[in-house]
């Protein structure tokens, strides 16, 4: 029988929060005995848990009193965690793809998809019926704070310790710090990275160095404050061996648009929604998917390997007070090691689980909790299942493994906490997701420019777009056979043109985030 790998796991001092898939489950950090769980839930209470789809974020309190989640549904979800009681729910104006709280428990911050981090408030205040009008068709539709906006969707972010700043990166390559709560005011990039980042982290032994690292092929340690590079790790060389998982040739839909807009095409993927929401829930017979639809299909040929780090964490040593980055990658089977020091190349060591690293996180003790896909088979065969989280605890400059019986709430993960799951509810995990979704299109299948025909693509694009891409292609050929020597359109009329584009493009909802006081 299947059962859904862990997603998340929060560790505090006496409980511990375990996600997997939907559910949400709460055990005792101590003796690992479950206390809560939302998978014995029944009618009412059930359904709109199935309805959101796998719980995708989480994020929890310093005092563990409250837990906040988001799906698929858009929708935040805060819950008390004595006995996983709703608190309430509120829109967000797009899918998120961080969340946090702030220090004191009573702010949560959300960063998504089009590059804008809100802020809402723990318990908001009632609206008014007045209130609830005016956000009904609203693109903030619950009356969140803007903090700041980029460009491109974010993909991390974090405060510093005394919460005066905000650091984020996105897809394109940007990290910046700004003030918090007042981010329309950038105190400085960190501009060097050529890939997406995917991971930022500030070490509690080097409040003043940030770690960011993503899809280009080492580590940057900045002085983050100045915004300079102070050394740079070359990781590829020794993480790119064990990404054992390839990226599949389509882009996820959970990084496609909302629909908003309307229109007789939103309508289609809203009905192609629910019909995908069902396939999760195990709704179709047989757990199938309908053969009309093209995402029903097997997923195409896997490309080539795609370094895309998951996380950056740091651990010191107690016997020598030797400081260590620790990292993992998307698709990778090992979990990665190295000194903290002024060596511009340190060794990278690895730690190979034979399955893939879904993610990790280090408790106060010093341990490295590690959760596995432990499904996962190189063959693609239905193979046996391993262990789904492991543990490992630094030992002589080297990461070892605590045996599996050492600890009650290992022991309870691995056994009475794994909830049983179909085929369509594990596919809809999407685990590998960002190894397709964060590096750029740069192939000629997603070229405009190099398409050929471009009467194919009539099905999956607009008659706009598709007159755009002509034009664009149009313009190049003049461009390659304009004669040498011959003059290029002046300033005036590139500046008209790009404006006129930008003005069309603003029509269609796709607008760049203006904030006021950023130049």
């Amino acid at each position: 029988m299947s059962v859904f790998p862990h997603t998340q796991l929060l560790f505090e001092a006496s409980l511990t929060v375990v996600i997997s898939g939907p559910h949400i489950q709460i055990l005792d950090s101590r003796t690992g005995d479950l206390i809560t769980t939302t998978a014995d839930r029944q009618g009412a209470d059930k359904e709109p848990l199935l309805k959101s789809g796998p719980v995708r974020l989480a994020a929890i309190d310093k005092s563990a009193t409250h837990l906040v989640t988001s799906g698929d549904d858009k929708q935040l979800k805060l819950w008390q965690i004595d006995g996983l009681k709703l608190l309430n729910e509120r829109e967000l104006p797009k899918r998120p793809t961080a969340l946090a709280f702030t220090r004191d428990g009573q702010t949560i911050l959300a960063a998504d998809k089009f590059g804008d981090i809100f802020s809402y408030e723990l318990n908001p205040a009632p609206q008014t019926v007045e209130q609830k009008k005016a956000l009904a068709s609203h693109d903030n539709p619950s009356g969140g704070k803007l903090i700041l906006g980029h460009a491109s969707f974010l993909t991390a972010f974090l405060l510093t310790s005394d919460e005066k700043f905000i650091v984020t990166a996105d897809r394109d390559e940007h990290i910046r710090v700004s003030w918090y709560p007042q981010g329309y005011t950038i105190e400085i990039y960190c501009l060097g990275h050529e890939k997406f980042v995917s991971a930022i982290h500030i070490p509690e032994f080097a409040p003043t160095e940030l770690v960011s690292g993503g899809g280009d092929p080492m580590l940057k340690i900045w002085d983050w404050m100045t915004g300079k590079v102070k050394r740079e790790i070359p990781i590829l060389h020794a993480v790119e061996p064990f990404i054992k998982v390839k990226p599949a040739r389509r882009t996820s839909r959970r990084f496609e648009d909302d629909g908003e807009d309307g229109g007789e095409d939103s309508t289609k993927k809203s009905r192609k929604a629910k019909a995908r929401a069902k396939r999760a829930r195990g709704e179709d017979k047989e757990g199938s998917a309908p053969a009309d639809e093209p995402e029903a299909a097997e997923a195409a040929e896997a490309g080539d390997p795609v370094l895309a780090l998951r996380r950056i964490d740091s651990l010191k040593s107690d016997m020598d007070d030797t400081r260590y980055l620790i990292f993992s990658a998307v698709g990778a089977t090992a979990l990665f090691w190295c000194s903290y020091s002024e060596d511009a190349a340190p060794d990278i060591h690895a730690f190979d689980f034979n399955k893939p690293v879904t993610d990790f996180t280090i408790t106060s003790d010093g341990l490295i909790w590690v959760w596995i896909d432990g499904h996962w088979s190189e063959t693609d065969a239905s193979g046996s299942t391993s262990s789904m989280v492991r543990v490992l605890r630094l030992s002589a400059d080297k990461l070892v493994e605590v045996p599996a019986d050492s600890s009650p709430l290992l022991s309870s993960l691995n056994s009475k906490c794994l909830l049983p799951a179909t085929p369509a509810e594990l596919k809809a995990l999407e685990l590998y997701l960002p190894l397709s979704a964060l590096p750029k299109n740069n192939d000629s299948e997603h070229d405009p420019m190099d398409r050929e025909p471009l009467e194919n693509a009539a099905d999956q694009i607009s008659k706009k777009e598709l007159g755009r891409l002509k034009s664009k292609k149009a313009v190049a050929k003049v461009q390659s056979t304009r004669p040498a020597g011959e003059e290029e359109p002046s300033e005036e009329r590139r500046s008209k043109r790009a404006k006129s584009e930008h003005d069309e493009d603003a029509g269609e909802g796709l607008t760049d985030v203006v904030m006021e006081g950023v130049s």
